[in-house]
Formats: structure tokens, C-alpha cells, sequence
């Protein structure tokens, strides 16, 4: 939720998306908006939360085991490479 606070694109996503959804023929827009940023901001607290949560154990796990630390480093980045290759073959061989 505070990510989404200190983001001015994310703003300006809300407001290029956020009107859409506010329709005058079924009430109160002001309503309508509270409601849609209630949902909005559970949402990110629950998504934002859990990745939060998640990291911190999985930060105590690695910070106990280095050389786990160093498995994932190098799975990652060796994820990251093939992606680039894929990328790059994929961008050569399009028509």
C-alpha cells in the first residue's frame, strides 16, 4: 500500500483507469470511489503484506545458510541469461 503512496505512475494509472468504473446511474460517485479504494487498498495491503511476511522468513532461512543464499543467487541469474537468449533468438527469427 505505501509503495503504491510513493508512486506518482501508479497515480496516474489510477487516473487513466479508475473512471471507468464509476457510473453515475448506479449512486453516489464519491460512494463508488471510496468503495473501489477500499477494495484497491485491501488488495495491495494483503498482496504488499505477504511478500513482505514471506521475505522476511525467507531472509532469516538464507542469512542461517550461505550457500543457500548462493544456490538461489545462481539459479536466478542463470534464469535471467536464458531469458535473454530466448529474447534474443525470438527477436531474430521473427518475420
Amino acid at each position: 500500500m505505501f509503495t503504491t503512496m510513493l508512486n506518482p505512475k501508479a497515480y496516474l494509472f489510477m487516473l487513466a483507469v479508475f473512471p471507468q468504473f464509476l457510473r453515475p446511474e448506479h449512486g453516489n460517485l464519491w460512494l463508488q470511489a471510496l468503495v473501489l479504494w477500499l477494495i484497491i487498498a485491501s488488495i495491495q495491503t494483503g498482496v504488499y503484506g505477504s511478500v513482505a511476511v514471506t521475505a522476511t522468513r525467507v531472509r532469516g532461512l538464507f542469512a542461517k545458510n550461505a550457500t543457500a543464499g548462493t544456490i538461489i543467487n545462481r539459479a536466478v541469474g542463470s534464469v535471467l541469461i536464458l531469458v535473454a537468449v530466448l529474447t534474443a533468438y525470438d527477436g531474430w527469427h521473427q518475420p
